[in-house]
């Protein structure tokens, strides 16, 4: 038998698989599940994140068997399931998806070493990103993924972006025994409630695509508004970043579109191109110098985790985080600063605040997305401080994300009044409106206070004449 086994981890779906042109024609693909100890301690981290899990992995088990195959799921240690299962079936190749996060890559270099000292081929191949980063010809050595503009120009360059693969694929029948599903029971997680699936994300990609991709610019920076709804199912791999840009990109060909339809469209194709950008800059894992300008651990991280900060922007993010296991992205931007200029964490103790909250699962993601907030070598060189009461303001004005979220604030009537509150400005008769704490601390004095350390770390360490001391 000429065949592969294809070794599912987050992308749990079976069109648009690169996999699929990599691999020899005519062979015959084993779809397995592996849930070791490291995978299952992980999934069991978050519960909405292992109950989401569990329902795409039951969409793709039943999607194999309408094409005569199923899910072949095996509990135990990786090189012990990829022998036995080489064995029963024949497979002379172990293929997956290129994981992109320092333990991931581990992880792929571990799997890599098991399969071929079991004499078997690795075929480990680009399913996340919509760009394979072989095909931007970027050099690392010199700018590295340092520069976005630099990177959006090669990943913007007409023929660059690829359609999604149309490559047939066989899969075998349904000839091992399997053992049961994931349940969310399993890692203490109750079942999602929503429709999950490839089928499903599809769906959401062609009404964002028909219906709200024009509005985008404006969704964004909006929290109350919705942006596409795509992170999730991309971060599970129910779409392909290549179908995702591929199918918005299209839209560019109608010729009656609006000036600002334009800009909606080339603003999410930015965005898209973003995600691949900090993915590739999520692979890096060596310390930098400004980590030392960050603690690990503060008295003051329970505020923000249990949204009790006094900053209404900063509260509601986490508050809708705490309820949903989502954030609107702006908020995300502010709250990020808020952990690591404000009460100077380190990102690494932001993003684990997280881990067991945020449903999306991309680790390589969390960690460019937490580093690009803290100004450490991703893009620029210098920290993003965010106001968050001036961006409360500004994204927010009429209060609606703010008071859907804090309802001790719901009887104000914009932003205006409720970041009056606290001034003096505003006469608090209302025993709700009381009990929304006051600012926990003072924003611009912290900013101050990390900008003045900042600036001595630089004078310290950077050679004079760095391009870099100038900015």
């Amino acid at each position: 038998m000429n065949g592969t086994l294809l070794c599912f981890d987050r992308d749990l779906r079976l069109t648009d698989r690169a996999v699929y042109a990599a691999s020899e024609p005519g062979s015959t693909l084993v779809p397995l599940l592996i849930l070791d100890r490291r995978r299952s301690e992980r999934i069991a981290r978050n519960p909405r994140r292992a109950a989401y899990f569990c329902a795409a992995v039951a969409q793709l088990d039943a999607e194999l068997r309408q094409r005569g195959s199923q899910l072949l799921v095996r509990r135990g240690a990786i090189d012990v399931t990829i022998r036995s299962v080489a064995r029963a079936t024949g497979a002379r190749y172990v293929a997956w998806s290129k994981r992109y996060d320092p333990a991931g890559v581990r992880e792929d270099l571990r799997m890599q070493a098991i399969v071929e000292e079991l004499g078997l081929r690795a075929l480990a191949v680009h399913e996340a990103v919509a760009i394979d980063p072989e095909r931007l010809e970027f050099d690392t050595d010199e700018s590295g993924f340092r520069s976005f503009n630099a990177f959006y120009r090669l990943w913007r360059a007409p023929g660059t972006l690829r359609a999604p693969i149309d490559v047939a694929a066989q899969f075998a029948p349904s000839v091992l025994p399997s053992e049961p599903l994931p349940r969310p029971e399993e890692f203490g997680a109750a079942a999602w409630r929503y429709p999950v699936g490839e089928g499903t994300a599809r769906a959401a990609l062609e009404r964002f695509v028909n219906e709200r991709l024009v509005e985008y610019p404006r969704a964004v920076r909006t929290p109350a508004l919705p942006t596409s709804g795509l992170g999730l199912p991309l971060s599970f791999g129910l779409l392909s970043g290549r179908e995702v840009a591929w199918s918005v990109r299209r839209r560019l060909e109608d010729p009656f579109l609006l000036a600002e339809e334009r800009a909606g469209i080339e603003r999410f194709l930015r965005a898209m191109a973003r995600r691949d950008f900090l993915l590739f800059a999520g692979t890096e894992s060596a310390p930098q110098p400004e980590d030392r300008l960050f603690a690990r651990s503060s008295a003051e991280l329970p505020a923000l985790v249990e949204a009790r900060t006094g900053f209404p922007l900063v509260d509601a993010g986490m508050r809708e985080l705490l309820a949903t296991g989502e954030m609107h992205p702006a908020v995300r931007a502010v709250v990020a600063s808020f952990c690591c200029f404000d009460l100077g964490l380190d990102w690494r103790t932001g993003m684990e605040s997280w881990e067991g909250l945020l449903v999306e699962d991309e680790p390589a993601l969390a960690i460019g997305n937490w580093r690009w907030s803290a100004g450490l070598r991703i893009d620029m060189h210098f920290p993003r401080i965010i106001d968050p009461e001036r961006q409360f303001l500004r994204g927010d004005p009429q209060g609606r994300y703010v008071r859907r979220w804090i309802p001790e604030l719901a009887l104000l009537s914009d932003a205006r009044q409720i970041h009056a509150r606290h001034t003096g400005q505003l006469a608090l008769d209302l025993f709700e409106i009381g009990r929304y704490p006051n600012p926990m601390l003072d924003h611009r004095a912290r900013a101050r206070a990390f900008l003045a350390r900042y600036a001595a770390w630089r004078a310290a360490t950077l050679p004079v004449g760095d391009p870099r001391s100038s900015r």
